[in-house]
């Protein structure tokens, strides 16, 4: 099986309370230069009798590594679907207009032949 590509993948870090800091540092760091982006981590590595759950996501506390990810601040995505949103909606009610246009044309030209 071929292994997908996880663009926003970063790196794997032993769950220890070290590097735990050291992520809560770079989240403080983060949110305070006003980035679009967040460190997203997910679990990896289930301890002695723990497995992944669904989805392949593992809580924390249960274990040996997480897996460190870069993705847009919730914000930002609820920004970047509005502005969809709206594109779509003019798109579609130009699209209308112009289906409209093309009717009355075509039976303008029925009439008149």
């Amino acid at each position: 099986m071929k292994q997908q590509n996880n663009y926003n993948h970063l790196c794997r870090l032993p769950n220890t309370e070290e590097n735990m800091a050291i992520i809560t540092f770079l989240r403080k760091m983060i949110k305070a230069s006003d980035s679009r982006w967040q460190l997203v981590l997910r679990g990896r590595k289930p301890i002695d009798g723990k497995k992944y759950g669904y989805g392949g996501n593992l809580p924390l506390k249960y274990a040996k590594e997480f897996a460190v990810y870069v993705e847009p601040r919730k914000s930002v995505k609820d920004a970047e679907t509005s502005q969809r949103r709206t594109i779509l909606s003019e798109n579609w009610q130009n699209k209308m207009t112009i289906e409209k246009i093309k009717q009355a044309l075509s039976q303008h030209r029925v009439y008149n032949d």
